[in-house]
């Protein structure tokens, strides 16, 4: 019983398709791109506290099994909104965007050769020319900016396609930020 009370407090989302619980709601911050990563990882760390199962031993089968789902939950949540890209992807499908449709309808030409020059710069640059490997990832680290903040200003007007767009510059940009480190090899 003392589980379901305090489950009674979080936030349920009813929305077809949705996840069972508003991620946002469940870490009691606003839903939007940017976020104070500090006051997500509070609460994150407040509810494992007060939903760990380990603090439902002694109870029933059942709130231990809720407990454990809950807890679950919190964790997937957490996972979801502590990196922007999941994040920006979580928005777009919370607002009903069909992600799989904006993959199809791609992210633009200009973006693509952009794209395919930088990577091609990060394959002829020696793993071992720290300079130029910080040089191009700061340059990419710049592209990746203005796409994450051009997605977060679409999300704040509702303009899904320029977001859904900006979103997958992120995804791109991402994983070449990550190869573009100077110690990744």
């Amino acid at each position: 019983m003392r589980l379901r009370r305090k489950l009674h407090r979080l936030i349920v989302n009813a929305t077809p398709g949705a996840p069972a619980r508003d991620y946002f709601a469940l870490f009691q911050i606003q839903p939007e791109l940017t976020l104070d990563e500090a006051t997500l990882e509070q609460s994150y760390h407040a509810l494992l506290a007060q939903f760990h199962p380990d603090l439902y031993a002694g109870q029933s089968q059942m709130e231990q099994r809720m407990a454990a789902q809950l807890c679950a939950d919190i964790n997937s949540a957490y996972q979801t909104l502590a990196h922007e890209v999941t994040r920006a992807e979580y928005l777009l499908s919370r607002a009903g965007v069909d992600l799989e449709a904006a993959e199809r309808q791609g992210v633009g030409g200009e973006f693509l050769m952009k794209q395919i020059m930088l990577r091609e710069r990060l394959e002829e640059t020696p793993s071992d020319d720290v300079a130029a490997r910080e040089a191009l990832h700061a340059e990419i680290t710049t592209l990746y900016q203005s796409s994450r903040d051009g997605c977060a200003q679409s999300i704040a007007a509702s303009d899904w396609s320029s977001a859904a767009r900006c979103w997958q510059e992120m995804c791109f940009l991402s994983k070449l930020q990550e190869a573009a480190r100077p110690e990744a090899r």
